[in-house]
């Protein structure tokens, strides 16, 4: 009984070895991994990264006036709102440190006290120094009458003496008017020595109300409704927030974009920027979320180059605008941008993962493992245009025909079947 059942087991074995060497002994390696020719619109595509921004942005800055104040430091932010929140037109945005603008009162509040000291000392020694000019002019005015009351008196003297006493009184008279001249020059000296001590002492307070008013302000509130968003401090990388630093050349804080109208800004390198043009349909994926298929249209294109952080090639800045907004756009958001350069209808396609090249003699030839039935064959194909993914073969396959997606070692030596 046991003899029968093992050589039943044994005959069975036997079939199956048959069926499976029939099935699968000419089967090549990796047949499964095939793309089918397709013939269809070939769509010549520049695929390019790109980032998400609100076409207009309101940009939320430090109070105007650092410069007119004299204020070139950098202004450290002590605290900031949170980013992401929406928030309403005057609601709490952040609050710069007040400790450079105190430290610029304080400075200017002891030239303040200065200038109201000499103010003061000026005043007292102009009212001094007139008070002798004045002084000085009474006492010629009393010596003029007695020089005059002496010439009275002389005329009952000798000629000479009477001529003297002349002289005398017009010298007194002499001495009286140019002293009144000087006086009147000092009182002019005086009046502009106490006008720029009084103007000295107006600028500096008026410094002081504006350092003032100026710190008043470092309370930052939202100009606008909007999404609070932060901007990039490219002076140290990261960026703006509780912590950092504005400049009086860089003031802005953070940014309201408003997202009713947002555009992609992307950067084409030197190669494909002549294929680029205004008004080029662009298809757009998100990375946040795969299955978003977004549409837009290129609205500007850079004339001239710039280089990128951690590239030395040139590259063009380029915006694209989207036709539709959705809720979930928010700036900063990467995309793929896929700008339609051409179009041609009817045309055979291949990936370009399915096109191989070698060199036989001094020529290279393009070619595809084309599988038939159970075998491949090696074919020699003409290509078109391509794209980053696809490829025009204007000769060599047809609409249907099946191309390996991966090289078959069992083909690898075979010889390229050439055009005709």
């Amino acid at each position: 009984m046991f003899r029968k059942k093992w050589w039943l087991l044994a005959a069975l074995l036997v079939v199956c070895l048959v069926v499976v060497y029939y099935v699968f002994a000419n089967k090549p390696v990796g047949i499964d991994i095939t793309a089918e020719v397709k013939k269809g619109n070939f769509k010549d595509i520049v695929v390019s990264p790109g980032e998400l921004m609100a076409e207009n942005t309101v940009y939320i800055q430090a109070p105007s006036g650092l410069q007119s104040n004299q204020i070139y430091e950098e202004i450290k932010i002590q605290d900031m709102a949170a980013e992401g929140i929406t928030v309403k037109e005057g609601d709490y945005i952040a609050t710069l440190d007040p400790a450079i603008v105190n430290k610029k009162i304080g400075d200017v509040q002891l030239e303040l006290d200065r200038a109201i000291t000499t103010l003061s000392q000026t005043s007292l020694d102009t009212t001094l120094q007139m008070r002798e000019s004045r002084d000085a002019i009474t006492n010629l005015k009393f010596q003029m009458d007695q020089k005059r009351l002496a010439l009275e008196l002389s005329k009952y003297e000798p000629p000479a003496t009477i001529k003297q006493a002349e002289l005398d009184l017009e010298k007194a008279q002499r001495d009286l008017n140019q002293l009144g001249e000087k006086y009147k020059i000092q009182q002019r000296q005086a009046a502009a020595k106490m006008d720029q001590a009084g103007r000295e002492v107006k600028r500096k307070q008026e410094q002081v109300a504006n350092l003032v008013e100026l710190r008043d302000k470092f309370r930052i509130t939202a100009p606008k409704n909007g999404l609070l968003v932060y901007i990039i401090d490219y002076s140290v990388g990261g960026k703006k927030k509780a912590g950092s630093a504005i400049r009086s050349w860089d003031p802005r804080l953070a940014m309201l974009p408003d997202l009713s109208s947002m555009m992609s800004k992307t950067y084409i390198n030197e190669v494909d920027i002549s294929k680029i043009k205004k008004d080029q349909k662009v298809t757009m994926g998100l990375d946040a979320f795969p299955a978003v298929k977004l549409s837009g249209i290129v609205t500007s294109v850079a004339n001239i180059g710039e280089n990128r952080p951690g590239s030395n090639a040139k590259v063009f800045e380029v915006l694209i605008k989207l036709e539709k907004v959705d809720s979930i756009l928010k700036p900063g958001m990467t995309t793929s941008n896929n700008i339609l350069i051409n179009e041609v209808p009817n045309k055979i396609i291949i990936p370009l993962e399915s096109v191989f090249s070698e060199k036989v003699g001094d020529k290279t030839h393009n070619f595809v493992y084309q599988r038939r039935g159970n075998s491949i064959e090696k074919r020699e194909v003409k290509l078109g245009k391509s794209n980053d993914e696809e490829v025009i073969v204007e000769k060599g396959l047809e609409a249907g025909d099946k191309v390996m997606m991966a090289e078959p070692a069992s083909a690898k030596d075979s010889k390229i079947i050439l055009l005709k």
